[in-house]
């Protein structure tokens, strides 16, 4: 009898430790970490992980409307501000575009030309701005300059 006892007490061992194994009890290389138990369901995060992609039907913003909102919440720009640094981009938008498609030219002679459309577009700014608005945007045009 106590032979039996012995058997299935290890018995029931073996097999108890053969269920906790498939619960992820206990070592896990892919948690790096000991005790998780239940399965595994990061895969499903990629399901409920909102839409990121773009829309078909939508429409790419336009620069000189995206530039003149950008500065005109940056400088607090009234609304003939906001007009006139509209127009000066609607002014160089073509450019602009025409450069970033451009495949053949060096990335350091792209470079340059936008360099230098960016100083023409500041020079048509800075008379338009008030003097607090100049020190706010000579402030953008550093930061600028330095991720160069």
């Amino acid at each position: 009898m106590k032979y039996f006892k012995l058997l299935a007490i290890t018995f029931l061992l073996f097999t108890g430790h053969e269920a906790m194994a498939q619960y992820g009890y206990g070592y896990d290389p892919y948690y790096n970490s000991g005790y998780r138990p239940g399965v595994d369901r990061r895969i499903d995060t990629q399901r409920r992980a909102p839409d990121t992609h773009k829309k078909k039907d939508e429409k790419p913003k336009d620069l000189s409307e995206v530039m003149s909102e950008y500065l005109a919440k940056e400088l607090k720009l009234d609304d003939f501000q906001k007009a006139a640094v509209k127009v000066i981009y609607d002014d160089h938008k073509d450019q602009i575009l025409e450069l970033s498609n451009n495949e053949s030219d060096t990335r350091q002679v792209l470079k340059d030309k936008f360099n230098a459309i960016s100083e023409e577009i500041d020079k048509k700014i800075l008379p338009l701005l008030s003097e607090d608005q100049k020190k706010s945007y000579q402030k953008i045009i550093d930061d600028r300059n330095k991720q160069k």
